[in-house]
């Protein structure tokens, strides 16, 4: 093998660098064992070893320049003991092109591009995000991509997010994870379709590449740009990954793709550092949790990047979806939700646990395909079959589940903070029971683009009320309702109800009401005055008939939305201003203009 001529390296900074005449390493390595760089070339044969000098080393790191390298015509691989791993913070992996298949070599060379914009930074509260798992959601042909479990499939899929109303992507972990996992119980070896484990942080996933990840990755996030639209990425990192490293990868994928965003998920993270610094104060942060006084103190931040991503609302909202008892105080202060000085990020189904079809289809989990004896999964779904479990040929039980769904979109986008759709929700895609179906690469994670056809009423019913909510800054203001009228005008910002208006009862065994919303608190982009909004929320198994507040003068109320259907739809009738809605209903006014009285 070839002999190459070395020199001390200029501790610039981890990975690969490259140079007119030679390539530079750093890497963080085990002082104990003798460290070098294997070198390849692009038919992955061994070409040269390269050994770090005791004088290249400062601390645990240790850095190299290596002479006379091409770094287009030269593959390499870390050495420390006996041990030989791909280098962490290489930029470019040859050799993991193929989803389950895992030969990985690390490139000297690093991505440049040419960033033309920052992106659209969309406020908190104007976001619709859309969760997405790029495999899953263009792998089935169905969905008529020219690559299907791509990147590119994805951009491809951008014209139909945009009519949809989506105004953000959140990408389940795109980064080059490694995908394969042990053999389950039954002797089967599955793949890892999420992504929630450990991978070279650095690189886009080759996999869901045709040829070239980085740039089809970069090509992604600017035709995203140019719809106005942000992409935000989920990450996952151990409790051994430093404040350090997480930080340096977040700031790397804004500073070469430029992404919008990232979701920060794993145990022990440095939220607090990661939220503070200050590559970063522009870029959506997403948490589990953290303390907002901790970060901030007592001041508001100048741009709110800030996002809390908990299952309280899921839970509640299911809750109170399928009927319980005592609820509506927890989903009336749901519905109003709505921090000063972060964001809130609601959802209804997540990639854990069932779909929206799912939630209202099944009340057991059917994860017997995973190979666990089903024992993996939530057993707490809250979730409810509608009278039959699974698929069902009955029209009743059909036509509930239709307006379950509905009901829950409602729950979702009329409520005040940040909507998060799971991306297929919107045209009743099914996982047949699975509740974790993270392991599953094929047809039951795919999304079945037919059912967009099937299923156009819903998918519209979705779509209608994406743009209501856009249209209507009445439910996405920048801050908090207050509950009283403060500018004068004769009524509250919002008010709540019961069957009469002005008497709201949320005694244990209720389960209906209805919210006011004033549009004298809200104007349009020309300045003008908000309609009013009444909505009534009805998951009682019988129905109810509400006398709705009186419009403000020179206006009526009139039936704008329903979560009925045909002889199940809500009914207004305006003479006695009085709303009839159905059993498992919610029934949504708004005011328009009086028209004059004949004299």
């Amino acid at each position: 093998m070839k002999r190459y001529m070395t020199e001390k390296g200029k501790f610039t900074g981890l990975g690969p660098h490259t140079y007119e005449d030679r390539v530079g390493i750093s890497v963080v390595a085990d002082t104990n064992f003798p460290v070098s760089v294997e070198l390849y070339n692009l038919n992955k044969k061994k070409i040269g070893s390269v050994p770090f000098k005791d004088t290249y080393r400062m601390g645990s790191v240790f850095s190299m320049d290596i002479m006379g390298i091409d770094p287009k015509e030269c593959l390499y691989r870390i050495r420390s003991g006996k041990k030989e791993r791909p280098d962490p913070y290489s930029r470019i992996i040859i050799g993991n092109d193929r989803f389950g298949k895992r030969d990985e070599y690390c490139s000297f060379e690093t991505p440049g591009f040419e960033i033309r914009d920052k992106g659209p930074h969309i406020e908190w509260q104007d976001v619709i995000l859309y969760l997405i798992n790029v495999r899953a959601y263009t792998k089935d042909r169905s969905s008529g991509v020219s690559s299907p479990g791509t990147f590119i499939g994805l951009k491809e899929k951008i014209p139909y997010m945009r009519s949809l109303g989506i105004t953000s992507l959140l990408l389940q972990p795109a980064y080059d994870f490694d995908e394969e996992c042990e053999t389950m119980a039954d002797g089967v070896k599955r793949h890892n379709l999420w992504g929630y484990v450990p991978g070279n942080y650095y690189v886009p996933k080759p996999s869901y590449a045709e040829s070239d990840p980085c740039r089809e990755f970069f090509d992604l996030v600017e035709e995203l740009h140019k719809g106005r639209m942000e992409i935000i990425m989920q990450f996952y990192f151990l409790p051994e990954h430093s404040a350090e490293f997480i930080i340096d990868v977040l700031r790397y994928w804004v500073m070469t793709y430029n992404v919008d965003g990232f979701e920060v998920l794993g145990a022990a993270l440095p939220t607090n550092e990661i939220a503070l610094d200050p590559y970063l104060t522009d870029t959506k942060l997403i948490f589990t949790d953290f303390d907002v006084d901790e970060i901030y103190g007592r001041t508001a931040p100048r741009s709110m990047n800030l996002a809390k991503m908990d299952d309280g609302f899921m839970y509640d909202m299911r809750r109170y979806l399928k009927g319980d008892e005592d609820m509506l105080e927890k989903v009336s202060s749901r519905i109003l939700c709505n921090p000063d000085r972060c964001a809130a990020i609601n959802y209804i189904t997540s990639y854990y646990g069932f779909t929206l079809n799912d939630l209202v289809s099944y009340e057991r989990k059917h994860n017997e395909k995973n190979g666990e004896a089903g024992e993996d999964g939530s057993d707490y779904n809250y979730s409810w079959n509608c009278g039959d479990e699974g698929s069902t040929r009955k029209k009743a039980v059909m036509r509930l589940r239709r307006k379950q769904m509905r009901n829950a979109m409602t729950l979702l986008l009329l409520s005040q903070s940040v909507p998060m759709l799971r991306a297929g929700d919107e045209f009743a895609n099914s996982q047949k029971g699975n509740n974790n179906a993270w392991c599953q690469d094929n047809k039951v994670s795919y999304l079945d683009w037919n059912d967009l056809e099937k299923n156009r009423d819903f998918h519209d019913h979705v779509k209608k009320l994406l743009k209501l909510r856009k249209d209507h800054k009445i439910f996405h203001g920048r801050y908090a309702k207050k509950m009283y009228d403060y500018i004068s005008c004769g009524t509250p910002d919002v008010s709540f109800h019961g069957e009469q208006a002005w008497h709201p009862s949320f005694a244990n065994y209720n389960r209906h009401f209805g919210i006011l919303y004033s549009g004298a608190y809200e104007r349009g982009a020309k300045g003008e005055y908000d309609e009013d909004f009444y909505v009534v929320y009805n998951m009682h198994w019988t129905g109810h008939r509400f006398q709705p507040p009186k419009p403000v003068k020179g206006k009526k109320w009139k039936l704008l939305m329903s979560s009925g259907e045909d002889r199940e739809s809500s009914v207004y009738d305006a003479d006695n201003n009085e709303l009839t809605v159905h059993p498992r209903s919610i029934a949504i006014l708004m005011t328009e203009k009086a028209e004059a009285k004949d004299k």
